[in-house]
């Protein structure tokens, strides 16, 4: 909610999901490739301002956002 002074946040909306990097070639052809991450299966994830700051749910979000970190992704298996 704004107001003319301030703000209040009642929720937050974070877009994340699986990416693979991605070479592309720049417009200059002297320019050198650049690799960016394109998202192939995109989640949205929801939360109130209250659960946001939950350690559970921080660490929920984290494990979306940086699955690397748990250890368990697909290419350790």
């Amino acid at each position: 909610m704004h107001t003319r002074t301030s703000y209040r946040v009642g929720y937050y909306t974070l877009y994340t999901g699986d990416v693979e990097p991605v070479t592309l070639k720049r417009p200059d052809d002297a320019a050198p490739l650049i690799t960016v991450l394109k998202l192939v299966r995109p989640s949205e994830v929801c939360t109130c301002i209250d659960c946001y700051r939950e350690p559970a749910i921080r660490g929920n979000r984290d494990i979306l956002f940086r699955p690397e970190l748990t250890g368990n992704d697909e290419e350790s298996a």
